[in-house]
């Protein structure tokens, strides 16, 4: 067990590491850092969050002292605004226990206040008892002009900032493309970060081979392409040479992996003629490759940059709601019905978003905007307050009507999401199972444990918990058997044609018998006509949804079709 001290306190090591990091030899400390022009040598106690840095760094990148404390919170002040997640999500990796490596690339401020590209690696050493110890790390200076890339040998980022522009002055007339290796950080994690570099190295050199092309080592996993063909026909032919690639690499090093890589394209000057809008289109235009699914292309259009500024607008509308207490936001009710005596059982909450200039937005819009940038938790919790206020009142009428209210996995997974559900459920003086859950899934369930101890967390509470779109992407018979909810809502794409469909009616008939058996009840949805309602009712779930009953409707006008004497609240 090692002491060292800082500015006259006696600190204790928490591990087994024989380094002081003060008192280590000078000499040493600076020949090590000076076996490079562009290296940069640093050694840190990441418990104590105390450093010692190379003379050269401090005087390069004007560094307070050769000894600091609070290491990160000091050199993130000189990473540039854009690229400081890079560094922080990096190192939460090694913090969370993820990785042992530090292996990131971004800009950091210079003393002459110029941001320069670096390349920053490290390695972590834990204690028996996984805790974290000494932290030894380097940094390359890639040079704000640096022209070649080391690792991979393609020409950088900067080179290509410069090229395309006088390519366009020159009248050259061709595509960018923006090729991203997916998933390249779970390679790291897993593998390492010496076979994630060697990936993107054999990539380079494979990508050099290609004849009439150039290409541009981006940050990350990102190479761009410059090429003067001027078809998708010819873009496609190039995507495909890269994925060939991607194919052959994991083969050559022997890697139990499946590598692929996505492509946005972006030809100029139609869609562009200076360098920022280039690059903003085929960033974006790689990002909708990456929703249609890994190892995607996707061509930027005129479509899809008034998609982009409408989403901008619609993300800008909704904070401001958001903002003034979620102005802008309504609730709209569908009666549940009891599928043996037809009378209401409940009612499903849905919720409605209006501009200010009236338009009413769909919610397949606006909620993934919510839950992309969280405020999914305020809008949830303001949901849930006026639904179990308004149930509170329709149950004056009806002691046994239920309500419904739909959750997302995202919400599930935000902190507190449990404490606020009970909180307001015991505000509202609504017992537990007047209240269905619904989790309704737009997106793989990457803790499905964590899950399953939500779900059995709010039934002990005697919550009622529901699968919603049963059938349908993610909400499967897997998560059926893991989360064992009350209840499951078959999808209308079930029902939809049901009478003439044998393959709609055999699948139905299943899932009847299946929850019949494990005592799960059934809500079917999409009830529209006379006919569906005829076919349906003969597999006898326990409950129907659908415009055969109704449209969803403000509160008002659900008072008055099933309780016509009570006011609505919400």
């Amino acid at each position: 067990m090692v002491k060292y001290k800082v500015k006259g306190k006696e600190k204790r090591e928490g591990s087994d590491f024989l380094i002081d990091i003060l008192n280590l030899d000078s000499q040493i400390f600076e020949a090590l850092s000076q076996t490079s022009d562009n290296m940069y040598l640093y050694i840190a106690d990441l418990e104590r969050d105390f450093s010692r840095w190379s003379k050269s760094s401090v005087d390069y990148f004007n560094m307070p002292g050769e000894f600091i404390e609070n290491t990160a919170q000091e050199w993130v002040k000189h990473i540039h605004p854009q690229d400081q997640h890079i560094f922080l999500e990096d190192m939460g990796r090694i913090f969370e226990g993820k990785s042992n490596r530090h292996n990131c690339e971004y800009r950091a401020m210079n003393k002459y206040g110029n941001y320069v590209w670096v390349k920053c690696q490290g390695i972590v050493q834990r204690g028996e008892d996984g805790s974290l110890g000494l932290f030894v790390g380097t940094m390359m200076n890639l040079g704000v002009n640096a022209k070649f890339d080391q690792p991979t040998g393609l020409y950088t980022f900067h080179e290509l900032k410069k090229q395309l522009p006088v390519f366009i002055n020159q009248g050259m007339e061709g595509a960018i493309l923006l090729f991203d290796v997916d998933r390249l950080q779970r390679i790291n994690d897993i593998l390492g970060y010496m076979v994630g570099d060697e990936v993107l190295q054999r990539l380079g050199k494979k990508c050099q081979s290609l004849v009439g092309v150039t290409f541009y080592r981006g940050q990350g996993g990102k190479f761009y392409c410059i090429t003067t063909e001027k078809t998708m026909d010819m873009v496609n032919w190039i995507y495909q040479q890269v994925q060939k690639f991607s194919v052959e690499i994991p083969k050559e090093m022997n890697l139990e992996i499946q590598l692929t890589v996505s492509c946005g394209v972006s030809f100029f000057p139609q869609d562009a003629e200076d360098f920022e809008s280039l690059h903003a289109n085929v960033e974006y235009a790689l990002e909708q490759a990456k929703k249609v699914g890994r190892g995607s292309i996707a061509r930027f259009s005129g479509k899809m940059h008034r998609q982009t500024v409408e989403r901008f607008r619609l993300q800008e509308a909704l904070r401001e709601a958001v903002a003034n207490e979620c102005r802008g936001f309504f609730l709209v009710y569908q009666p549940l019905i009891n599928g043996e005596t037809q009378e209401v059982y409940g009612a499903e909450t849905l919720m409605r978003f209006q501009l200010p200039d009236g338009t009413m937005v769909s919610p397949m819009d606006f909620i993934p905007i919510l839950e992309e940038d969280g405020t999914i938790r305020q809008v949830g919790e303001w949901l849930l307050k006026k639904a179990l206020a308004q149930a509170a009142v329709w149950r004056q009428r009806n002691p046994d009507f239920v309500i419904s209210v739909n959750v997302s996995y995202i919400q599930m997974l935000q902190a507190g999401f449990r404490e606020m559900v009970t909180r307001i459920l015991e505000r509202s003086c609504t017992p537990p199972d007047a209240l269905i859950l619904e989790l309704t899934e737009s997106c793989k369930v990457s803790d499905p444990n964590g899950l399953r101890n939500d779900f059995e967390y709010f039934k002990e509470l005697g919550i009622n918990m529901a699968l919603d779109d049963f059938g349908t992407e993610y909400s499967s018979i897997a998560l059926l058997r893991k989360l064992k909810p009350q209840w499951i809502k078959i999808d209308h794409t079930f029902v939809r044609s049901i009478q003439d469909d044998e393959m709609d009616q055999a699948i139905l008939e299943y899932i009847m018998n299946l929850s019949q058996q494990i005592k799960i009840k059934v809500c079917v949805e999409g009830v529209e006509t006379t006919e569906i309602l005829s076919v349906v009712k003969s597999y006898k779930p326990e409950l129907l949804q659908g415009y055969y009953y109704s449209r969803p409707c403000p509160a008002e006008e659900f008072s008055e079709k099933y309780f016509a004497t009570v006011q609505s609240q919400a």
